[in-house]
């Protein structure tokens, strides 16, 4: 099928290209997930025009000449967006930094890549690690394919930060002479200090980043940070999100702890990863300071205590077992408070499980309904996940089209589905079998109704 679906793409490429008129392609019956309604809009036509979409109507759409993919009451969505992921690194971090070569790396970026499109994800925002160059391999015409790729390059982190993946016997590289491991300027930008934070920023941006991350507090998988440390000052924070604004684009922080997540919000951050501690007076600060959050319910809530000590380190798991309790609790007050809720799956599997998310990044929709509704979590991987791309303003390179919608002047990226994803949001966990089509920019990638 991957061979297949490859070769359908170049196929597609080329006669795009010979011919003088763009390609048109009509879906007919089907019923329509817009992106930002609760319900369907049912029995309806969809015409992609290029990379666009052109009409969506209840009537009969006349385009002679037009690929026509009868949807037979089947559902059409936008594509998926995953706003927490990392395409170039993998676990155990300090191992695979050690270990692993760039040239692996990239590798197993590609593959992932790959296989997140044909699970849906037509759009991800990759908050650490190298996907420059990935964006660039895909958006040209050597015949790699993948979704459209938002990528902060290396986190911004402080001497035994979260993004500090040295091993005990490593010296500093700001102390010691400069870099000494690829990590250190492609993964990781260690940073002490308002200066450091902001050469950090601007190097990124010298990359192409189109956002910057930047580490808080402690996170679970790190080794030597611990869950309740506080990482950077308000007045670093503050120096990140002035380099941000300077290019016209924002900063997002890894933070789990309440005081973390405070800091952040107060010094201009408008999003927030993890949050999983956060009480509701911090809840209602975020709220009113228009703060998106992207929760990660599925590593956390989805996870069994055996799964997750077999899993994690045991001062990973001791991490992970403090916020398993707190997390709900978290959600409940950031709902009440209206913060927005986004997708995202932090996906960071180990090197030799790649391919080993089928399953694994849908499922966290499955949490998030729990929280939102069927709608609601479809909104938080599709057109609220959109809104965080907009803060990226003139960085954004796709600037043809809106995002996250089926709308006329919308981008192309469309996935149908086998069922109603509003009554039955499981259909996509299982995509080889329930996504029956999948099309970014314009072009399909699969269809197996033919």
């Amino acid at each position: 099928m991957k061979a297949l679906t490859v070769i359908a793409f170049s196929l597609a490429a080329t006669m795009a290209s010979a011919q003088d008129e763009p390609e048109q392609t009509l879906f007919t019956n089907v019923n329509v997930f817009d992106g930002v309604n609760d319900g369907l809009l049912e029995n309806a036509n969809v015409l992609v025009e290029g990379n666009l979409i052109k009409t969506v109507s209840t009537a009969a759409i006349n385009a002679g000449g037009a690929t026509v993919i009868n949807g037979d009451g089947r559902t059409l969505m936008p594509g998926l967006m995953d706003m927490h992921t990392h395409l170039s690194i993998v676990r155990e971090l300090s191992t695979a930094r050690h270990e692993l070569s760039p040239l692996a790396h990239g590798a197993i970026a590609m593959k992932r890549a790959e296989g997140m499109l044909m699970n849906g994800f037509t759009t991800v925002m990759d908050v650490g690690g190298p996907a420059i160059y990935l964006k660039d391999l895909i958006d040209g015409d050597a015949g790699f394919f993948g979704p459209r790729i938002y990528s902060a390059e290396a986190f911004i982190t402080q001497t035994n930060g979260h993004g500090d993946f040295r091993t005990r016997m490593e010296y500093n590289p700001n102390n010691s002479g400069g870099i000494r491991s690829w990590y250190e300027y492609y993964t990781a930008c260690i940073a002490d200090g308002v200066t450091e934070i902001r050469r950090c920023g601007r190097e990124n941006f010298r990359k192409g980043a189109t956002h910057l991350k930047m580490m808080v507090g402690g996170g679970v998988s790190s080794r030597f940070d611990p869950l309740h440390g506080l990482q950077g000052s308000p007045e670093e924070i503050a120096a990140a999100v002035e380099v941000a604004r300077n290019m016209k684009t924002f900063v997002t922080v890894h933070a789990y702890t309440d005081e973390s997540v405070r800091m952040a919000v107060e010094a201009g951050v408008p999003h927030i990863l993890h949050a999983p501690l956060i009480t509701e007076e911090t809840a209602k600060l975020m709220g009113e300071n228009g703060v998106y959050m992207q929760p990660n319910l599925e590593a956390v809530l989805g996870l069994t205590e055996e799964n997750a000590a077999a899993f994690l380190s045991p001062a990973s798991f001791a991490k992970w077992k403090s916020i398993y309790d707190e997390y709900p609790v978290a959600m409940e007050a950031a709902i009440k408070h209206g913060v927005k809720i986004v997708f995202g799956t932090d996906l960071l599997s180990q090197w030799n499980q790649t391919l080993a998310f089928d399953k694994t990044a849908a499922l966290e929709l499955l949490q998030l309904e729990k929280y939102l509704g069927s709608a609601g979590a479809l909104r938080a991987a599709t057109s609220t996940a959109a809104e965080v791309i907009d803060l990226m303003g003139p960085n954004d390179p796709y600037q043809d089209g809106a995002k996250g919608v089926v709308a006329e002047g919308a981008y192309a990226d469309l996935l149908l589905v086998d069922g109603n994803v509003l009554e039955d949001l499981a259909l996509l966990t299982d995509p080889g079998k329930n996504l029956v089509v999948i099309m970014k920019d314009g072009i399909i990638y699969k269809n197996s109704l033919n």
